[in-house]
């Protein structure tokens, strides 16, 4: 089992460096999420507390790959949900129009404007990562999550995330510090 530590008694200090999962950023910065206001106000509290503690907050492109293609789908979601003949297909009806083109403008400006200005890209060190630890549990837990754990690891970050999945995840020494009831349940 993962170290779970509930985020509402945790106190960040500038010795921690934290890596945002990509569920996390949605919370923050993705209002179409319509995510539950008690779920985002707790990790909302927890990222000015880590601003204000001057804790370093990472992201990888991977992550933002995840928080840029989970906000297209869900636009095109909505999207198809108020228009379904219009929007049958992802890439043949969404991508050329113009409710995409406003869609990039708005995710690419939430990158720059908010995400990038509270966070520091991280180069993800692929070239030193154990292989075989990234296939470890995949039957219970998810690819991507094995790959944050292997670079927390290397890079000594905590990890802040909601997702159910870490708790599936391969055993490690990196802490996961969460909102999810489940999880903490578990740990």
């Amino acid at each position: 089992m993962n170290n779970i530590i509930d985020i509402m008694t945790y106190n960040p200090n500038k010795d921690d460096k934290f890596f945002l999962d990509a569920n996390i950023w949605m919370y923050l910065f993705c209002p179409i999420g319509d995510y539950g206001k008690d779920t985002v106000t707790k990790y909302s509290a927890f990222l000015k507390k880590a601003i204000q503690s001057k804790s370093p907050i990472f992201i990888s492109s991977l992550v933002l790959s995840e928080f840029f293609n989970a906000y297209v789908r869900l636009e095109f979601n909505i999207l198809k949900s108020n228009a379904p003949l219009r929007y049958q297909d992802f890439k043949r009806d969404f991508r050329k129009t113009d409710d995409y083109q406003r869609l990039m403008v708005d995710i690419k400006t939430t990158v720059k404007t908010q995400i990038l200005k509270v966070s520091k890209r991280v180069d993800d060190n692929f070239s030193n990562m154990n292989l075989e630890g990234l296939f470890d549990n995949i039957d219970q837990s998810d690819f991507n999550d094995n790959y944050y754990l292997t670079m927390a690891n290397l890079e000594k970050f905590k990890i802040v995330t909601n997702d159910y999945d870490f708790a599936f995840s391969r055993a490690t020494s990196v802490p996961i510090l969460t909102a999810n009831k489940k999880m903490l349940k578990e740990a």
